[in-house]
């Protein structure tokens, strides 16, 4: 007579499996979920990067502009002034750290008295196409706004009596209004006077 033995694993590979097939489930999503973290960073790192290029495009502008045209431009006060494309930069005799409505230059646009100011930064190629195309719906190739350069002239230097120095700032949108970079630079021009002759 044969006796059949009963077996005693009930279930214990099913059940292993399904333990198996959870783990390997949860792993995989977290794989997918970093890899769309990473993508977000990415995107917001290159959003970060155009936002100070064109910041600091606008900002060495400025300092050639005003190298240019320091002789020929006197200082102004640029508190009434509203920001502008069309116009040239101005030398402004407001600070512009101690004008601002907001009292940091962080906050953008900058406002003095309740207007905005600065010159809007947006020169044009000879195709007729700006260097920053404009578009408030944001994207890759388009810039929520055109930089803005504000230029204050800070005084005769202490140590140079024929130097006066200059700050400028500069700001810009990328894509989106939540993506902005400030950028700003001490620049000091000297006057040295030649005597006349060969």
């Amino acid at each position: 007579m044969l006796l059949k033995h009963k077996s005693t694993q009930l279930g214990m590979v099913l059940i292993t499996t399904m333990l198996l097939l959870v783990v390997v489930t949860l792993l995989a999503l977290a794989m997918f979920r970093g890899v769309g973290l990473e993508q977000r960073i990415a995107g917001n790192t290159m959003e970060k990067q155009r936002a100070l290029q064109a910041s600091v495009s606008a900002q060495q502008y400025a300092e050639q502009w005003l190298v240019n045209n320091v002789t020929s431009t006197p200082a102004v006060d640029c508190s009434a002034q509203a920001s502008s494309s069309t116009g040239a930069p101005a030398i402004c005799t407001d600070i512009l750290a101690n004008s601002l409505d907001s009292g940091t230059v962080g906050n953008v646009p900058w406002v003095i008295g309740g207007g905005q100011v600065g010159y809007s930064y947006n020169p044009v190629n000879a195709t007729g196409s700006s260097y920053f195309p404009i578009s408030t719906s944001g994207g890759l190739s388009t810039y929520y706004s055109a930089p803005v350069v504000y230029i204050s002239q800070l005084g005769v230097d202490a140590t140079l009596s024929n130097a006066v120095d200059y700050r400028i700032d500069a700001w810009s949108y990328a894509g989106a209004r939540n993506t902005v970079a400030v950028v700003e630079s001490t620049y000091q021009v000297r006057f040295i006077s030649k005597a006349p002759g060969p």
